[in-house]
């Protein structure tokens, strides 16, 4: 069993940047733990610019790796199955590491949804707004349309703007009275002929085996072959529920708070490594 005085778990943004920022602080011996093949997490599948200086999310993602230290050991297609109160983590493939502290990158998840009270089966067709960016983005999947989107924020704004372009059609559907999301990402309703639907939500999905169709809780029925949830996110820290608080824990990114923008990650992050090492070296 190796020992590590860092390890983090998550190597999206911020675990790329706490990882760095712990090894320019002078940190020898971190451990990057990543459960897909490579860094960048969700960023990786963000066709669209934004993120920094109009960067996509893969070219910002390309920055933050860029001459990534040669200290940090990269535990890529590596899930942790678990973490122990003596600072013992349990990784797939029966591996198990030890650390003096732990930095906790998990991110956030998309609400699912079976978390929603949309009544009717779960047919085929229904994926949350980061599922259909993936497929999209890096597999190449085209949606069938019609197309309802339920969340009118800049991730379903950004993913009706991208199928709309294919010539597909999209309707959005907004709980709120108004539709959120940032002004630049709300210009694409008009560009592409979107419509809006506000003051709504999906009470019921209709289709078996695949989706046919959506009902609007204002009694409207609209024809759907592909419904994407676009609810929000909430912080992903369901890992350590059982651990509360220990001192040797360090939490940032979106596992510590949802920030609206890729900068506020990478800056937890960075603070969270330094902030890791500056209690080891405490110590010594």
């Amino acid at each position: 069993m190796g020992h590590f005085d860092i390890m983090i778990i998550g190597g999206g943004a911020a675990g790329i940047a706490a990882a760095r920022a712990a090894a320019d602080a002078g940190c020898k011996s971190i451990a990057l733990v990543e459960r897909k093949q490579k860094l960048g997490g969700i960023l990786l599948q963000c066709s669209h610019p934004g993120f920094g200086a109009g960067l996509t999310g893969g070219e910002y993602a390309a920055a933050l790796v860029q001459d990534f230290p040669e200290t940090v050991t990269l535990f890529l297609g590596t899930t942790v199955l678990s973490v122990e109160p003596n600072k013992t983590a349990h990784l797939s493939g029966d591996r198990q590491i030890s650390f003096s502290q732990l930095i906790l990158a998990t991110g956030s998840r998309e609400i699912p949804l079976g978390a929603l009270p949309i009544a009717g089966t779960r047919p085929k067709g229904v994926y949350t707004a980061g599922q259909m960016q993936e497929m999209m983005n890096l597999h190449g999947f085209v949606p069938q349309g019609p197309v309802v989107i339920l969340g009118s924020g800049d991730i379903g704004l950004i993913m009706a703007s991208q199928i709309a372009a294919m010539g597909i059609s999209v309707t959005l559907v907004e709980q709120k009275e108004n539709c959120g999301g940032l002004a630049r990402n709300r210009r694409c309703l008009k560009d592409n002929s979107i419509r809006l639907i506000c003051s709504q939500t999906i009470d019921a999905v209709e289709g078996s085996p695949a989706l046919t169709g959506c009902c609007l809780s204002g009694g409207e029925k609209i024809a759907c072959r592909t419904l994407l949830i676009a609810a929000g996110l909430v912080p992903e820290r369901g890992l350590l529920a059982e651990l509360g608080m220990p001192s040797w824990l360090q939490m940032c990114g979106n596992c510590n708070t949802v920030y609206p923008m890729a900068e506020g990650v990478t800056a937890d992050g960075r603070k969270a490594g330094i902030a890791a090492f500056q209690k080891i070296r405490g110590k010594l």
